[in-house]
């Protein structure tokens, strides 16, 4: 993950994904490729990102590159999680989210990655007096 993207986990109801999942995410980004044959990828690594895992459970998250603002792209994002009955938490916070347009676009205002692409060298500086760790709650 970047610094400039904000991430998030779809939490994908019992019965799966859809069968026509691909066509649905393929509509919002590009198929990417990924480096583990048991995942699917829709966008670019660095930039905005949909990543469908097959392990024992499906998992999606999706990373989102804040030095875009791309609110076409969140609705849609939203109507699929809403359209295939899934729930939305923000990996960040590790919080879940009201799948509507004003709660994730709020969300993505306040995340680190806006705070970053708004302004690098007070987000760096920042860090110096309030270093993120990773066994501590947002």
């Amino acid at each position: 993950m970047a610094v400039w993207q904000a991430t998030f986990e779809v939490l994908v109801p019992a019965g799966g994904l859809p069968s026509d999942y691909e066509d649905r995410l393929g509509r919002l980004l590009p198929r990417g490729r990924h480096w583990d044959r048991d995942s699917k990828r829709f966008g670019l690594e660095d930039g905005d990102t949909v990543t469908v895992s097959f392990p024992e459970r499906v998992e999606v998250f999706a990373r989102f590159d804040l030095r875009q603002w791309r609110p076409a792209l969140y609705e849609g994002f939203l109507d699929f999680v809403q359209s295939i009955g899934g729930r939305l938490r923000d990996a960040e916070r590790n919080i879940d989210v009201p799948p509507t347009v004003d709660a994730f676009m709020g969300l993505l205002r306040g995340s680190r990655a806006a705070r970053f692409v708004s302004d690098p060298a007070a987000y760096f500086e920042e860090l110096k007096t309030n270093p993120i760790r990773v066994d501590e709650e947002p």
